[in-house]
């Protein structure tokens, strides 16, 4: 076996894979479109920092996406240097750090643009902004030109570059004609034309997350944020960047038991799965707490060299059970497969997550500490 002698699980990450993911990307861009490499939640569990250096080191991305300020700290720490928005608001206690690190800032009220002036000002430092607008997702941002521009006069300082605009679609995915995103970009660009009456610009206007870069070119603007095609996922229901998107991870697991088992007994808590014949099960060292669904249990499977391994019985919090009885050489130590990659006849995370009733999003964020990360 592969993995070391305390890893039961690991993932394994290929960042050649993520590279060309961008350039896939960048292939659909105007040549002035900038590029956001969304790197919240750890990468979307991807291992943020690791990821981050080999972008920057190719010089990929043009800014990095994160959702807090913490993170965007974890990547200074850690030596990065590009560019970083941070899309939550800042509380008052955070904007000198942000400020310090040069770590752009979203902000959509008033009480927070007087913030960041005051504290740019007294630390003689160039705040970066975004100004965020709420064109329908109903989450963040103002929704008016005039509430935008009392937020945009409010920043008025030599200390405050106030870079970008932005807004975020909700139903991105859905590229059918009148579908909410044209709704949406008809709201935005009515206060960017307001602002633009007004002999105001931006540097950087922007909106179209993942789906919406594939879905909706016309919409690319000064630059795109692309975050789950990043790791060679597509959350188009039309799914037109499945064939040329490469899955960046396989999540593996270490059987750790299989044994013969007779007709007629129950398998696992709650006895949710009877045998109807004698079949052999594998147990296999990775369950619900390493990211799992449990919502598989019985319906979904895993993969060993071309093989489907149904799961049996729930999913336990550190183990599942796997029927192998089709698979004769399947033994102790072996590894088998939870998704990855089809063109190594495994399986694509989109199909388990139907299997699971639940989102790509979802199901990668839940990949635990325990499985071990290796980048290659």
């Amino acid at each position: 076996m592969n993995f070391t002698d305390v890893s039961l699980s690991k993932a394994t990450i290929q960042t050649n894979k993520l590279l060309n993911n961008i350039q896939t990307f960048k292939s659909l861009l105007a040549k002035s479109t900038k590029f956001m490499a969304v790197i919240k939640a750890n990468a979307y569990s991807h291992g943020a920092i690791p990821l981050a250096r080999e972008m920057e080191k190719a010089h990929a991305a043009d800014f990095f996406g994160v959702a807090q300020l913490s993170e965007a700290l974890e990547l200074r720490d850690a030596g990065i240097q590009t560019p970083i928005l941070v899309f939550n608001s800042m509380r008052p206690n955070e904007i000198e750090l942000a400020i310090k690190q040069n770590v752009a800032l979203t902000v959509f009220s008033k009480e927070v643009a007087q913030e960041i002036v005051r504290m740019a000002e007294n630390l003689k430092h160039k705040a970066r902004v975004h100004l965020k607008i709420d064109s329908g997702m109903a989450r963040l941002g103002v929704t008016t030109f005039e509430e935008a521009l009392d937020v945009y006069q409010s920043l008025n300082s030599e200390y405050v570059w106030i870079e970008g605009i932005y807004t975020h679609f909700a139903d991105a995915p859905d590229g059918q004609p009148g579908n909410f995103t044209q709704e949406q970009f008809a709201r935005f660009k009515k206060i960017l034309d307001a602002f633009s009456d007004q002999q105001i610009s931006f540097d950087l206007r922007h909106c179209c997350n993942t789906a919406a870069t594939i879905n909706f070119p016309e919409y690319q603007l000064d630059m795109v944020r692309v975050g789950l095609g990043l790791y060679g996922l597509d959350p188009t229901l039309s799914a037109k960047g499945r064939d040329v998107l490469e899955p960046i991870e396989t999540v593996q697991a270490i059987v750790t038991h299989v044994k013969d088992f007779p007709a007629g007994q129950s398998v696992g808590y709650d006895r949710t799965f009877f045998s109807k014949k004698p079949m052999r099960i594998a147990t296999v060292a990775i369950g619900y707490a390493d990211g799992v669904a449990k919502s598989l249990s019985n319906v979904g499977w895993f993969t060993y060299k071309g093989h489907s391994l149904p799961i049996i019985g729930e999913i336990c919090m550190d183990q599942l059970m796997l029927d192998c009885s089709e698979v004769e050489d399947l033994a102790i130590g072996d590894t088998v497969t939870y998704f990855g990659d089809p063109k190594d006849d495994h399986l694509l995370l989109t199909e388990v997550a139907k299997s699971a009733n639940a989102s790509q999003y979802d199901l990668l964020c839940r990949i635990g500490n325990r499985v071990e990360r290796v980048y290659q």
